[in-house]
């Protein structure tokens, strides 16, 4: 049985605010998904904001409500004013709050621009898993030694590996699905152990017909 956690319409605050330029929209969804395969609830612009809403407005909020500000540095992020605006958004949380709040994650064709200079930052460029791992582990807390421990037995490849490397060192991973697909997972044999925490059979899922199409290639994505 895996566990799933309903990541839209929250009632509790986004782990992590992903920072993207527009034009890395492709990146930042494949981002964001992994990152909700792996236990991470991600705010994610073209996921939240409404038709009507203020853009401005949702970002901001979501800025402050969120435990993290994910920098997704690329060739183009720089070439973004917007982009700017968040990071430095960003870096005055951590001077009010004293802890971090930027995580700057590298993609891309990106050069390490001269704000990172000082800050240690995850390269997805090269093993895109191992950092996701690495991501994973900060944010909820498990120690640096035992994630490094967890690297040197074996470096992922997957999002499958991720999940096994994560329960290697004592945590137990979740997705994070949005409100629609959490309920059709509870109509299909999902099995709620607290609110909005649920077991449920992947197998079970792929092979049921009555299962929609979007939700049996998340479960295989996973799979």
């Amino acid at each position: 049985m895996m566990q799933i956690e309903r990541g839209a319409k929250r009632t509790a605050k986004p782990e992590i605010f992903l920072s993207h330029s527009s034009r890395d929209k492709i990146a930042a969804h494949r981002l964001a998904k992994t990152l909700n395969f792996c236990a991470l609830d991600v705010w994610l612009d073209d996921w939240e904001i409404e038709v009507g809403q203020s853009l401005t407005d949702e970002v901001a909020k979501a800025m402050d409500a969120s435990r993290f500000i994910a920098i997704l540095i690329t060739e183009n992020y720089n070439k973004t004013v917007w982009t700017k605006t968040e990071y430095k958004k960003a870096l005055a949380r951590e001077q009010k709050e004293q802890r971090t709040v930027m995580l700057p994650l590298i993609i891309g064709e990106a050069e390490v621009p001269d704000f990172l200079e000082d800050k240690l930052y995850i390269d997805l460029r090269t093993e895109y898993f191992s950092g996701i791992l690495n991501l994973v582990g900060m944010v909820h807390g498990i120690t640096r030694y035992r994630l490094s421990q967890a690297l040197l037995e074996h470096k992922p490849e997957s999002v499958r590996e991720v999940w096994g490397s994560l329960e290697s060192i004592g945590f137990s991973p979740y997705v994070v699905l949005g409100k629609d697909d959490f309920q059709e997972v509870l109509n299909h044999g999902g099995q709620l152990v607290k609110p909005d925490y649920a077991q449920f059979s992947p197998d079970a899922l792929l092979a049921s017909s009555a299962v929609s199409d979007h939700t049996k290639a998340l479960i295989r994505e996973l799979m």
